[in-house]
């Protein structure tokens, strides 16, 4: 019996080697709240059959937990920025009361009148100015989005959609792994090509777990949140959010245990980065080098200036390095929107990709 279980393990081993050296190994690197999860999820529903109905259902409690901390963040900052939001309703005085009461921690239970207090406070003009004033706390992305469909999810019979679950926030502080195959275009081989990636938690703190998996890893596809040029870190509320995945980005380029990876940037969450700028958000107030940056392409309006603006930062990270590369073309799972490809550099192209 010993035999033949050590032959088994033998034979199972060489299977899983054999599998290991014909996928490409595909690592999701960026800061917090980058976007990292959500291309995972994206993953899935493209290539791995999506979301099945008991697997939407288990989603419900991290949901209602999005509009629990949204909610709670917006209120609780509304007399602590600069100038100070005020109440417009006196009946949203209570409602504010009973959940500020309650405190940060998840309550024991989404109860009707604890619903009916979120969407009085929602409806309040002085609510919704503190949240279009996010940029000075913390507040997930997806925070508007689910306090607006709160008359939804509240419901008993409530099964979240495939946008629900991507939009979905639920901070990653372990290594997971998704497996899927992708049809390789004739004019690359044609046949199937097997992809495992992975995605690591981006805070500091979790950092440190990243090099147990840099191994055998051929492509990095790092995260850049485009949108998180007025925002600070979670972990340290005086450095700007962008600048640290600049700094990231180039510390990832240089790193030796990854030296031999194909990389790719994604600029990511350009829809939220468009509206920012729409909105009169200013780059300059957080990057004073832009007031003086000039684009080598043609531009239409600031958006389309700031794209550029980041581009031209990732750039000149790449560009002071001589290597020259593989293209990794073939290795981008199709249905992404690749961007402007970059030759005889270790990083292979600049992707602008919007968050959902």
């Amino acid at each position: 019996m010993g035999c033949k279980s050590k032959k088994k393990e033998d034979k199972d081993h060489e299977l899983y080697s054999k599998k290991f050296m014909g996928t490409q190994k595909l690592l999701l690197l960026g800061t917090g709240e980058s976007g990292k999860s959500t291309i995972i999820k994206q993953m899935k529903i493209l290539h791995v059959n999506g979301f099945s109905e008991s697997e939407k259902k288990e989603k419900i409690p991290n949901i209602r937990q999005n509009i629990r901390e949204s909610i709670y963040d917006i209120l609780s900052h509304m007399n602590t920025i600069n100038p100070p939001e005020q109440l417009e309703k006196e009946e949203s005085k209570t409602a504010v009361e009973y959940i500020l009461q309650l405190g940060p921690k998840e309550p024991i239970e989404y109860t009707d009148e604890y619903f009916d207090q979120v969407d009085i406070a929602w409806r309040d003009e002085g609510v919704k100015k503190t949240f279009r004033r996010s940029n000075e706390y913390q507040l997930i992305d997806s925070a508007e989005y689910f306090l607006d469909r709160l008359h939804i999810i509240r419901k008993t019979d409530y099964i979240p959609t495939v946008e629900d679950i991507l939009y979905c926030r639920v901070k990653t502080v372990s290594i997971s792994k998704i497996e899927f195959e992708v049809q390789v275009p004739k004019s690359f081989g044609g046949g199937m090509a097997e992809f495992w990636m992975y995605d690591v938690g981006g805070q500091r703190g979790e950092r440190k777990k990243w090099i147990k998996i840099f191994s055998g890893i051929e492509t990095i596809l790092f995260l850049i949140a485009a949108s998180d040029f007025d925002l600070t870190l979670r972990e340290d509320n005086k450095i700007n959010r962008l600048q640290e995945s600049f700094n990231l980005f180039e510390d990832i380029y240089w790193n030796q245990f990854v030296r031999d990876a194909g990389l790719i940037v994604f600029l990511n969450k350009q829809d939220v980065l468009k509206r920012k700028i729409q909105q009169g958000g200013n780059m300059t107030e957080y990057f004073p080098e832009y007031s003086d940056y000039v684009p080598k392409e043609s531009c239409e309006n600031e958006y389309d200036k700031a794209k550029l603006f980041m581009k031209h930062k990732i750039e000149f990270t790449e560009l002071c390095c001589p290597i020259n590369s593989p293209n990794s073309k073939a290795r981008i799972p199709s249905g992404w929107r690749t961007g402007k490809h970059i030759d005889k550099c270790k990083c292979h192209g600049t992707l602008l990709l919007k968050d959902i």
